[in-house]
């Protein structure tokens, strides 16, 4: 698929189908390179930083465990905004991702305040109200029983303390002003992979929308909700030429991997198999239009957009099993 939904791919707890479209996502070298990229696109962003600090509401001294966490990377960047000050703790199921975050932790310096587990998500283990802060993102998109992991997080979390997930939603857009048909298909695409997944496997790929319902079941209170929206022009001048063809190459390499996996999702989402063989003729193309000269990307204004759906809730007393 377009970069419209390659920067939210992630991690899951469960044993996964050879075939499943989050295989992909769980690979230790894809991590890696997925979120470097998206962290070089952070950088233009500073605001953003902001958001997570004030949403996230990190004290000093807290007990932080990051759930689903992969190399480590965003049990990192908890850890820059609590100025390593907070006690954070990452869960993953697999070893390699756990030994990755380990490394790459030692290599930014900070091992201090971080350490690793391993450990299923539907089995955290971690004794009932060890966290003041439990987290997870881009997680629950790729579970067939979110709202157990939901749970599970809220029981290791202590009383008065907070869960929080974020995880991509259904606000996403797609606009080349060139070509008008190109965009309407991309955007059908991209909505018939969606539903494809939910047919084949069982997984909401974009939560985001459900996250509020599925706390309330948790039985979690004080529910709140804010929107990372990530929108990017390749012809943003704050952007390098260098990260964004680095972006293209990589989303590129993933198309051509994930080519014949993604046709099944959309046939079973409801496209037909000559729009599918269009749409993936054109974006190929089109990507390949893009690499070929600087110039190019910098006079592209096709628009991208996609959304993060930050929602966090509080554990109260008793509560209830639903």
């Amino acid at each position: 698929m377009s970069s419209l939904s390659n920067h939210v791919l992630a991690r899951t707890r469960r044993r996964r189908p050879t075939d499943s479209v989050s295989k992909l996502a769980f690979r230790v070298r894809y991590l890696r390179r997925s979120r470097e990229i998206y962290r070089r696109y952070l950088e233009s962003k500073p605001w953003i930083n902001q958001l997570y600090t004030n949403f996230l509401n990190i004290k000093p001294r807290q007990k932080i465990v990051d759930v689903g966490c992969g190399p480590g990377d965003f049990t990192r960047y908890l850890a820059r905004l609590s100025n390593g000050k907070a006690k954070i703790l990452g869960i993953d199921s697999n070893q390699k991702s756990i030994d990755a975050a380990t490394a790459d932790t030692e290599k930014a310096g900070l091992s201090h305040p971080i350490s690793y587990k391993l450990g299923d998500v539907y089995k955290i283990p971690l004794e009932d109200g060890y966290a003041d802060l439990t987290c997870c993102r881009t997680l629950l998109m790729h579970l067939t029983e979110p709202s157990k992991a939901v749970k599970e997080m809220t029981r290791i979390t202590k009383v008065g303390g907070t869960v929080a997930a974020v995880e991509g939603g259904k606000m996403q857009a797609f606009y080349d002003p060139d070509d008008e048909e190109y965009s309407r298909l991309a955007v059908q695409a991209f909505q018939a992979w969606v539903n494809g997944i939910r047919k084949l496997e069982g997984k909401e790929y974009m939560i985001g929308e459900k996250l509020p319902g599925i706390f309330q079941k948790a039985g979690l209170s004080e529910i709140r909700a804010e929107v990372q929206a990530d929108a990017w022009l390749y012809s943003d001048p704050r952007r390098k030429i260098s990260d964004i063809k680095a972006e293209l190459q990589f989303d590129l390499s993933v198309f051509k991997e994930r080519r014949r996996k993604d046709r099944k999702y959309l046939v079973a989402g409801g496209m037909s198999n000559t729009k599918i063989t269009t749409y993936f003729n054109s974006l190929e193309t089109r990507t390949k239009a893009l690499l070929s000269e600087n110039q190019k990307l910098r006079n592209d204004r096709s628009l991208y957009a996609a959304t993060l759906f930050l929602v966090c809730a509080t554990k109260r007393a008793r509560v209830s099993e639903q």
